[in-house]
C-alpha cells in the first residue's frame, strides 16, 4: 500500500468565517492553487486507486479537485475531521489496497506520518497544499505547492 497524505489547499481564514469550522470553504486562490498543484502531481503519480477525504468542506473541495485528475474510487468520511489520529486512519484504511490519497488537515496528517514511521521526533508540517508519499513506513516523496509554482506560471 502506498499512502499519499494531502493537506487541503488555502481556505477562508477562521477569523473571517462565520459558521462552524468544518464548513470553511477554499478560497478562489486555494482552488486555483490546488488545480495547478494536482496538474503536476498527476505527472508524478499517473494513477491513484482511491481518494479518501475528510468531510470538512475545505478538504472535501480539495479532494474533489484532485478527483478531476483521476478516475478512481472516492470516499468521504467524518473519521478524518480535524482532530483525527492514527487509530482513525487505521479504521479508514481497513481492507484497502493500492495507491491511496488521504486528504485532511494539520497537524493530524503530520502526526499520522510520524506514527507510521515510528518517528515521534520527526519535524514535519505540511503546507497548503502539499503531498507526502509513504510506502513501507518510509517517506518516499514530499511535494509542496511552492516547489511547482514556477512550472505553472
Amino acid at each position: 500500500m502506498k499512502l499519499l497524505f494531502i493537506r487541503h489547499s488555502l481556505a477562508v481564514d477562521r477569523e473571517e468565517f462565520i459558521g462552524h469550522d468544518f464548513d470553511r470553504p477554499l478560497t478562489e486562490k486555494g482552488k486555483k492553487r490546488a488545480r495547478k498543484f494536482f496538474r503536476v502531481i498527476k505527472k508524478i503519480y499517473p494513477h491513484i486507486d482511491i481518494i479518501i477525504t475528510s468531510k470538512a468542506k475545505r478538504a472535501l473541495q480539495t479532494a474533489e479537485i484532485l478527483k478531476e485528475f483521476y478516475d478512481c474510487e472516492f470516499e468521504i468520511t467524518s473519521k478524518l475531521y480535524p482532530g483525527a489520529n492514527i487509530n482513525d486512519l487505521k479504521e479508514v484504511l481497513e481492507e484497502k489496497v493500492g495507491i491511496i490519497a488521504i486528504v485532511g488537515h494539520e497537524p493530524d496528517l503530520s502526526e499520522m506520518i510520524k506514527s507510521i514511521m515510528h518517528a515521534p521526533n520527526l519535524k514535519i508540517k505540511l503546507q497548503k497544499p502539499s503531498l507526502v508519499e509513504i510506502e513501507e513506513n518510509v517517506i518516499k516523496g514530499l511535494f509542496q505547492y511552492k516547489h511547482f509554482r514556477e512550472l505553472n506560471e
